[in-house]
């Protein structure tokens, strides 16, 4: 809970004080709006990968603010189980949240996040009937976190960007292009 109030308060300073930058000057700051498709990596025990898309509005009023929605998706990995029973597990994330422009190339994001870890275990006991199968037992867990991060774009639309997520502990990791 601690890290979720650090994350909302590192980035509400950062938006004020670039409001307060922005308001010091005569002239209104405007960004050009664009959409960017991002893949991401998380650094989780499943190694996840996944696809953001995150667009900066295209209302001028709100030209400096954006929003994002992602999803990622780990790679199956075995879990420890008494013998002669089997088990794996995987993981998947939603991500969703605001962007802050501080420039036309750096943004500060935050959002929320859902990671659902599921696991699926089996006994291998299986009755002494003609085709039977061993039963498998599927158990999710949802848990939900906050990231926050930056974006920037080099070379003509190229973007990287690299945040903290708070539920699963771990960098987020993001390169894309925009449009």
């Amino acid at each position: 809970m601690k890290q979720i109030w650090l994350t909302l308060l590192f980035t509400f300073s950062l938006v004020a004080y670039s409001q307060h930058a922005q308001a010091s000057t005569e002239e209104p700051q405007q960004f050009k709006p664009s959409v960017a498709l991002l893949v991401d990596y998380i650094d989780t025990r499943g190694d996840m990968f996944g696809v953001t898309i995150a667009a900066k509005h295209f209302d001028p009023d709100y030209a400096d603010w954006g929003y994002y929605i992602g999803y990622a998706w780990g790679s199956e990995y075995d879990i420890d189980v008494p013998e002669p029973g089997e088990g794996y597990a995987k993981e998947y994330m939603w991500r969703f949240g605001l962007s802050y422009s501080l420039t036309q190339d750096l943004s500060v994001y935050a959002g929320a996040t859902a990671l659902i870890y599921e696991e699926n275990t089996t006994d291998n006991i299986v009755p002494l009937i003609v085709g039977a199968e061993p039963v498998w037992e599927r158990e999710r867990q949802k848990d939900w976190g906050a990231e926050v991060g930056l974006r920037y774009t080099i070379m003509n639309g190229f973007v990287i960007g690299a945040g903290y997520d708070t539920n699963s502990e771990a960098a987020v990791i993001s390169i894309g292009v925009t449009m």
